[in-house]
């Protein structure tokens, strides 16, 4: 039960800190450094990465299941998170085309794609901490910190449209630190079906790792190559994987 309620707060420090942060950040800064916020966000996929690849999947296969059954769950946690993301987009498509309030129904439906993606996102930490017997030691602590950095990003992208439907600056920052707080019931979720067996511990780590690799692939290092076009931030995703690796070998 300690390890829930660590694994609640932790979460919860992650998703709701990370967005609030970044509304916070949405609501007051004017301009911001895209180059820093690049390699920033670099830095961060190459160790999130790096803690699937080398810490995550060896787990998995730690547990017995087959590497296809391990792969397949892999890649439906990834193809979840896709899917979960093209429905949003055409939600958020059909809301800017409409003329009235347009700003404020593309803000929510932002905020609801946060929501859907950050559940798989916090399996990852909560499978992680019972795979390791605790989050002392364990990547989870790592994962939920660089989670958070990429949720700032995104919780100015939920604030902006926000403020400027008209919303007041403090429900608006409110509400988007709420929509982080879908990664606490992944944090749950990835808890109970990990204590459930080796089997659900595999399914648990295989989904959010293939979840965690659509996050990066399929968001976070675009995102960074959008902000800024070069070739730092593919240095900076080298290191973050290099730090991931020195990580794994501390426990």
């Amino acid at each position: 039960m300690n390890m829930l309620i660590m694994i609640i707060v932790l979460t919860a420090l992650s998703g709701i800190g990370g967005t609030g942060i970044g509304a916070a950040l949405s609501s007051t800064v004017k301009k911001s450094s895209n180059k820093a916020m690049s390699l920033l966000l670099s830095f961060a996929s190459g160790t999130m990465i790096s803690i699937v690849c080398l810490d995550l999947f060896h787990d998995a296969l730690e547990t017995g299941m087959s590497k296809g059954g391990i792969a397949l769950f892999v890649i439906i946690g990834f193809l979840t998170v896709y899917l979960l993301e093209r429905v949003m987009d055409e939600k958020a498509k059909r809301a800017k085309s409409r003329m009235s309030r347009k700003m404020m129904t593309a803000g929510i439906a932002m905020m609801f794609a946060v929501a859907c993606h950050n559940i798989p996102v916090g399996m990852t930490i909560g499978a992680s901490a019972i795979s390791h017997g605790g989050l002392i030691g364990s990547p989870a602590m790592t994962l939920a910190v660089f989670i958070g950095i990429h949720n700032v990003p995104e919780g100015m992208a939920i604030c902006a449209p926000l403020l400027a439907a008209g919303m007041t600056r403090g429900k608006a920052v409110l509400f988007t630190a709420l929509s982080g707080a879908a990664i606490v019931a992944g944090g749950i979720l990835g808890y109970w079906i990990g204590d459930m067996g080796q089997m659900g511990l595999a399914v648990s780590l295989s989904f959010a790792s293939g979840a965690m690799l659509y996050v990066n692939f399929g968001e976070i290092l675009p995102e960074s190559n959008a902000l800024y076009r070069g070739k730092t931030p593919a240095f900076f995703t080298v290191l973050g994987i290099l730090l991931g690796m020195m990580f794994m070998h501390t426990h």
